[in-house]
């Protein structure tokens, strides 16, 4: 893989070698410049989960990707540099209070100064911005406080925000994974009727300060350990929340304003059907 092409589309301009301060930077470059996006995919273009297929969409074509996309390709590159990586599988929890029955997000566990660091470069929601030791110490990042801790006798990424209250974000495996483990979630999320990924838009990307995320019909601002939730009433809304997550993708902006437009005309045909 050309990594230099990599390198310049993180914007990283510093060491890269096999080390802790070497992760943070590359992880924090990353989750700033790549946002989180599936446009294609409410399209009907089928996610190519071949590296060099996701290196032209994500570096090259310049997009964004989701957990299926930019988290193993950030992990090969990762093992380029020297560090010992494995790509596992994790289950989220749902805000109702349960656990989502599929494993079908993926994070990477990195070893380095003689420690496991939770990395996580493809997550639409709020999770922790930088490498996070799996120890159990409680750490501050962004206004939040993030740990690991044994949940439902597996290890759990948990965080609290302002008011201290913990909750879990998701629960991830050890068995390291390679394609064939896990290509089955396109074919489940571009054809289950309970897919979360389906018939909405869904992007975001991370600030310095936390993250901008829009769902559908609603642009979540999460900063400083809180979080606002606005309704976007129009396409107008729309385009400046997109706006905000495409910071640096001014390419992609009018095609997601589009894919905004239908897929909130595909929901209310739905509702009508329904009705």
């Amino acid at each position: 893989m050309p990594w230099d092409e990599y390198l310049h589309r993180l914007g990283h301009e510093g060491p890269v070698e096999p080390t802790v301060d070497c992760l943070r930077a590359l992880v924090t470059a990353h989750l700033r410049s790549v946002p989180y996006e599936m446009f294609e995919s409410l399209e009907g273009v089928r996610p190519a989960l071949g590296h060099t297929d996701i290196f032209d969409k994500l570096v090259r074509r310049r997009r964004g990707g989701t957990c299926l996309e930019a988290t193993p390709l950030f992990g090969r590159f990762l093992r380029a540099v020297g560090f010992e990586v494995r790509l596992v599988a994790a289950q989220m929890w749902r805000v109702g209070g349960e656990w989502w029955p599929h494993w079908d997000h993926l994070v990477l566990l990195v070893d380095a100064g003689g420690t496991t660091w939770l990395v996580d470069v493809g997550f639409l929601m709020i999770s922790a911005p930088g490498p996070l030791d799996i120890s159990g110490k409680p750490q501050q990042q962004a206004g939040w406080t993030f740990r690991v801790a044994d949940e439902d006798g597996g290890a759990t990424l948990m965080r609290a925000g302002a008011d201290g209250v913990w909750a879990p974000v998701y629960r991830f495996a050890e068995q390291p994974l390679e394609i064939p483990d896990y290509e089955w979630i396109i074919d489940f999320h571009l054809g289950a009727e309970d897919s979360p990924l389906t018939g909405s838009l869904l992007c975001s990307r991370t600030l310095p300060d936390g993250k901008v995320i829009v769902l559908g019909d609603n642009v979540i601002r999460a900063r400083n350990g809180t979080h606002t939730i606005d309704y976007l009433a129009d396409a107008h809304e729309a385009e400046q929340a997109l706006g905000e997550v495409l910071a640096g993708h001014q390419h992609l902006l009018a095609d997601a304003v589009d894919a905004w437009r239908k897929a909130r005309a595909n929901r209310r045909e739905n509702a009508r059907r329904i009705i």
